[in-house]
C-alpha cells in the first residue's frame, strides 16, 4: 500500500500499488492484447495466441444480498408482476423516487422462478448499456480477462436465456433498445423513475402504499401496535405523502425520537427536525454521503473516512428510516436529504480528504477492480470535486491510481468516465506529465475497442482525444450535476454559495462509445480548458442545436441500387495504411496539445481526399479513393477521418429555489425529461444592467428552432444507428459470415427523414426572417437559413453509389455555430 497518498514525491513521480494484468480486447482481426501496469498505464499489442473460448456457467446465477425486512404492503404487485413477467419478454417497474421500486426487484429476483438457464441481478446506476451488456457477459461466462468486441459480445448474450434484473437503468430509449437486442432470448425487468417509451415494454407503474399497508410499516418501525387514536393518523400521513414507504419510514422516526406522531401541518419542516434529532456521528455520516451527489461508498470507505466503529449497524439504522440508501455495494444518500445536510453544515466534506482516503483504497493489494468498478462514480465525484476546490493535482493523482483497476474490470465506459476526469484535473493543476497519461490511455483504450484506425493520423487522433476527453469530463460533470439536481439538491461545491439548483435539460448518454457531443454556439479552441457553462442560474438560455453524437461520419458508399441485385462490397486489404500510420505513441502524447486544431466545426468529416490523408498521416490516398462498399471505411477498419466537433457547450435551466422534490411528486413525469442536452455550472453572477429591447421574433424563432433541432437530433441518431447496421452487415458479408449482399434501403430511408427535419427547420427561418425587425436577428437568420440549406442540400442529393458518396457539413455546421452564437446575443440570451 502507498505511504503517500497518491500525491506525487520528490521526484514528480507518483507511487501507486502493485497492480498488473493482460487481458484479451475484441474479435477477429482485431483481437488484441491489453496489458496493465500502475505505473506505465496500458499497452495494446497484437494478440499471438487463439480466440478465448467463453464457456457458459451452468447455472448462471447472480442475486441480491437477502433483504433484511420483509416486504410489507406488496401483496397484489407481486402478483401483478409476477403474471407480467412470466408472460412478458420486457418488463418495466416505474415510478417516484422512494417509492420502493428497488426493494420489490430484489424481492422478485430472489423470490421467482429463474430462467431456463438461470437469473442475473445487476445494479444499472450510472452504467451505460455497453458496461451492463459486459457485466451480464461475466455473470454468464467463464472467460477470464476477455472483452469481446461488442459484435462478439452481443453473439454470446444472444445464446442467452436467463431473467436479467436490472436495477435503475437510466438508459434512453436508443441503448435500451440496444440492450434488449443484445440479449434477445433472455427476459429483462427493470426499474426506473420515467416510463420506458421502448415498444413492447410492458411497463407497471408502482404506487405508494395502501393505508392498511402504511399502518403495518408503522408498526414494523415502531415495533409495537398503533393505538386506537394513531390510526386515523397514520390514515391521514400516508394519504399526505402518497404511501411513498420512504417517506413513511421517516415518520415512524419521528414518533421514536418526538413526542408522537407529527400532524400533517408538520411534514415540510419534518426532514430538518429529523436531522437535528441525530446524533453528531450520524449527521457526520450524512454529510459525508450527501456530498457525493448520489454516489455510493462501501463501509470500509466510510470507516477510513469517518473513523466510526461498527458503520454497518449505524447506516443501517438510518436505511431503516429512510435517511440512507442501501445497495449490494454500499450506501448513498438521498438526493433530499442530502440537500437538508448540505444547507445545514453550509459546507461539503472535504475533497482533499476523500481523494487521499479513497487513493489508498485503490493502492491496496486487495482492492480487485471489480471492487474500484462498483464505486466508479464515487471516484469520479471525488476527482471532480478535487479540481473544483483548488486540490486538483489530488484528484488527478487518485484517476491516475484508478486507472489499471478500472481498466482490468473491463467496464470500458466507467473507464473513459475517469479519464476524462484525471485528464481534466491533471490539465487544470499544470500537470503535464499527468496529461500526456490520460491521453495515452485513452489513445489505448480507443485502440482496444477498435477506434484506433478513426484517427490512425497522429494530428488528427491527438484532435480527437482531446476532444473525447474534454466530453468525458463534462459527461461525468454532467452525471454529479443530474444526481444532485432531481430533487433540486445543489451541485457539491455550491452549497456554500448560495447558488439556486440547477434543473438540467438534458442528460447526456453514451459519450463513451460516440464522438463528443457538440453545441455549434459555442465553438471553442482547443487550448481552452474544459467548460463547465458559463451562464448564471438566473438565466434560462434556449438550447438551440443542431449538433450530435455519431460514432462514425456520414461517409456512404454504397451499392449500386438500392433495392437491386448490384455489385457486391469487395474486400479491400488496407494493410499497408496500418503500417503506414504507425508512428511513434510518445511523438503523439507529447504534441497533442501542440497540433490540437481549433474546435471550429460541428458536423461529420470524412478525409478521403489524397492530399489530406497524405499529409496528415501518410496514408496511402489510392487507398482511401478505392474503397468501394461502407466495409472498406467502417467494416475493415482502415480509413483516417475526423469528426470534428467542438466539446458540449453545456446549458442550463435555472429551477424555482423551493421546487418540490420528485419523492412529494408521484405523477409520471415528476423528472425532467432524459432525452435533452445539460451540463455544470460556474458561479458568474449575472449582470445588473437593465436588459436591452430585443427582437419580438426572438421569442417565437427561439422555442421552435429547439423543438425542431432536437427531432433533428434525434432522427440524426436514428440515422447513425441505420448507417451501423449497414456497416456491420457489411462487415459479416466480407467475414464470409453471411453470404446476402447488405441491403442499404433503411440508410436512405433515414437519410430522407434528416433531410425532410432540415426542410422543417428551413420553414421556419424562413418564416422569421419574414418578421424580424431588428437587422441583426435577419442577418443572423439567414446565415442560419443558409446553412440548413446547404445541409438540406447533401441529404437530398445522396445516392447510393459504388464510387462513393459522402455527406460533410462540417463547413455548413461551422457556420451554424457562429451564426446561432450570435443570435442568442442579439437576442439577449
Amino acid at each position: 500500500m502507498s505511504e503517500n497518498n497518491g500525491v506525487p514525491d520528490a521526484s514528480g513521480r507518483i507511487r501507486t500499488g502493485d497492480v498488473s494484468g493482460t487481458m484479451v480486447v475484441g474479435s477477429h482481426n482485431t483481437v488484441s492484447n491489453l496489458k496493465i501496469t500502475a505505473e506505465y498505464g496500458s499497452t495494446v499489442t497484437v494478440h499471438g495466441g487463439p480466440l478465448p473460448d467463453p464457456v457458459k456457467r451452468r447455472p448462471i446465477c447472480q442475486l441480491p444480498r437477502s433483504a433484511a425486512e420483509r416486504l410489507i404492503g406488496r401483496e397484489r404487485d407481486v402478483r401483478v408482476l409476477r403474471d407480467a413477467i412470466e408472460t412478458r419478454q420486457l418488463v418495466q417497474i416505474w415510478g417516484a423516487s422512494g417509492v420502493g421500486k428497488s426493494a420489490l426487484l430484489r424481492h422478485l429476483a430472489c423470490e421467482m422462478p429463474r430462467g431456463p438457464e438461470g437469473v442475473a441481478y445487476v445494479e444499472a446506476g450510472g452504467r451505460t448499456a455497453d458496461d451492463i451488456a459486459q457485466a451480464i457477459f461475466d455473470i454468464s461466462f467463464d472467460a477470464p480477462d476477455y472483452k469481446p468486441s461488442l459484435e462478439v459480445l452481443k453473439e454470446h448474450l444472444k445464446t442467452l436465456r436467463l431473467r436479467i434484473y436490472l436495477d435503475d437503468a437510466g438508459l434512453d430509449e436508443k441503448d435500451l433498445r440496444r440492450l434488449f437486442d443484445m440479449a434477445g432470448q433472455s427476459t429483462f425487468v427493470f426499474t426506473s423513475q420515467q416510463r420506458s417509451a421502448v415498444d413492447c415494454v410492458h411497463a407497471i407503474r408502482l404506487e405508494g402504499l395502501t393505508a392498511p399497508a402504511a399502518a403495518e410499516l408503522m408498526e414494523a418501525l415502531l415495533s409495537r401496535e398503533l393505538l386506537p387514536d394513531e390510526a386515523p393518523v397514520v390514515g391521514a400521513l400516508c394519504d399526505a405523502v402518497g404511501g411513498n414507504p420512504l417517506r413513511l419510514r421517516r415518520i415512524a422516526l419521528s414518533a421514536v425520537t418526538g413526542k408522537g406522531l407529527p400532524g400533517i401541518a408538520d411534514l415540510p419542516e419534518l426532514l430538518p427536525a429529523l436531522l437535528n434529532k441525530l446524533r453528531p456521528q450520524e449527521r457526520d455520516l450524512l454529510h459525508l454521503l450527501g456530498s457525493l451527489s448520489g454516489a455510493e461508498l462501501a463501509t470500509g470507505h466510510l470507516h477510513d473516512l469517518l473513523g466510526l466503529p461498527d458503520v454497518d449497524t449505524l447506516a443501517g439504522g438510518l436505511v431503516r428510516h429512510g435517511l440512507l440508501l442501501a445497495s449490494e455495494s454500499g450506501y448513498s444518500c438521498p438526493p433530499d436529504v442530502a440537500e437538508s445536510v448540505l444547507a445545514n453544515r453550509r459546507t461539503v466534506y472535504p475533497a482533499d480528504r476523500l481523494c487521499r482516503t479513497l487513493t489508498t483504497w485503490v493502492e491496496a493489494r486487495d482492492t480487485t477492480p471489480d471492487d474500484v468498478a462498483a464505486h466508479f462514480q464515487a471516484l469520479d465525484v471525488a476527482v471532480l470535486r478535487a479540481e473544483k476546490s483548488g486540490h486538483a493535482q489530488l484528484g488527478a493523482a487518485l484517476a491516475r491510481a484508478a486507472s489499471p483497476k478500472l481498466a482490468l474490470s473491463r467496464q470500458f465506459d466507467a473507464w473513459g468516465s475517469l479519464l476524462g476526469v484525471g485528464w481534466a484535473a491533471a490539465k487544470s493543476a499544470g500537470d503535464k506529465e499527468g496529461e500526456e497519461f490520460f491521453l495515452r490511455e485513452a489513445r489505448t483504450r480507443r485502440r482496444a475497442i477498435g477506434r484506433a484506425a478513426q484517427t490512425a493520423a497522429l494530428v488528427l487522433e491527438a484532435d480527437v482525444l482531446w476532444r473525447e476527453l474534454t466530453s468525458l469530463h463534462t459527461h461525468a460533470a454532467v452525471q454529479q450535476v443530474t444526481g444532485a439536481a432531481s430533487t433540486g439538491t445543489p451541485p457539491v461545491g455550491a452549497a456554500s454559495t448560495g447558488t439556486a439548483p440547477v434543473h438540467p435539460i438534458a442528460p447526456t448518454h453514451g459519450v463513451v462509445h460516440t464522438q463528443a457531443l457538440t453545441h455549434p454556439a459555442a465553438a471553442t479552441s482547443a487550448t481552452s480548458a474544459p467548460g463547465h457553462a458559463a451562464l448564471s442560474t438566473h438565466v434560462a438560455r434556449p438550447v438551440v442545436d443542431l449538433s450530435r453524437s455519431s460514432a462514425q461520419p456520414h461517409v456512404a458508399a454504397h451499392l449500386t441500387g438500392a433495392h437491386s441485385a448490384a455489385p457486391v462490397p469487395k474486400r479491400i486489404d488496407l494493410s499497408a495504411a496500418h503500417s503506414s500510420a504507425a508512428h511513434s505513441t510518445h511523438a503523439a502524447s507529447t504534441s497533442a496539445p501542440a497540433t490540437t486544431a481549433p474546435a471550429t466545426s460541428a458536423g461529420h468529416t470524412a478525409l478521403t481526399a489524397a492530399g489530406a490523408a497524405s499529409a496528415k498521416g501518410g496514408i496511402s490516398a489510392l487507398a482511401l479513393a478505392c474503397t468501394i462498399g461502407l466495409a472498406a471505411v467502417l467494416g475493415v477498419g482502415a480509413v483516417v477521418y475526423a469528426n470534428d466537433q467542438s466539446h458540449p457547450s453545456p446549458t442550463v435551466v435555472a429551477g424555482p429555489a423551493g421546487a418540490p422534490s420528485p419523492i412529494d411528486d408521484t405523477s409520471a413525469g415528476a423528472d425532467t425529461d432524459p432525452g435533452d442536452d445539460t451540463a455544470a455550472t460556474d458561479d458568474t453572477e449575472p449582470s445588473d444592467d437593465a436588459s436591452p429591447t430585443v427582437d419580438p421574433v426572438c421569442a417565437t424563432a427561439l422555442p421552435k428552432l429547439t423543438s425542431e433541432s432536437q427531432q433533428y437530433k434525434t432522427d440524426a441518431d436514428a440515422s447513425d444507428t441505420a448507417f451501423d447496421s449497414y456497416s456491420s452487415a457489411v462487415d459479416s458479408y466480407n467475414s464470409g459470415v453471411t453470404s446476402t449482399a447488405p441491403d442499404d434501403s433503411a440508410v436512405v430511408s433515414a437519410d430522407n427523414t434528416v433531410a425532410a427535419d432540415l426542410n422543417v427547420i428551413e420553414s421556419t427561418l424562413q418564416l422569421a426572417i419574414s418578421e424580424a425587425q431588428d437587422s441583426s436577428v435577419e442577418a443572423d437568420l439567414t446565415s442560419m437559413l443558409t446553412a440548413v440549406q446547404q445541409m438540406a442540400s447533401q441529404y437530398q442529393a445522396f445516392q447510393p453509389d459504388v464510387s462513393g458518396s459522402v455527406i460533410d457539413t462540417s463547413s455548413q455546421s461551422s457556420a451554424m455555430g457562429s451564426a446561432i452564437d450570435s443570435l442568442l446575443t442579439d437576442c439577449g440570451e
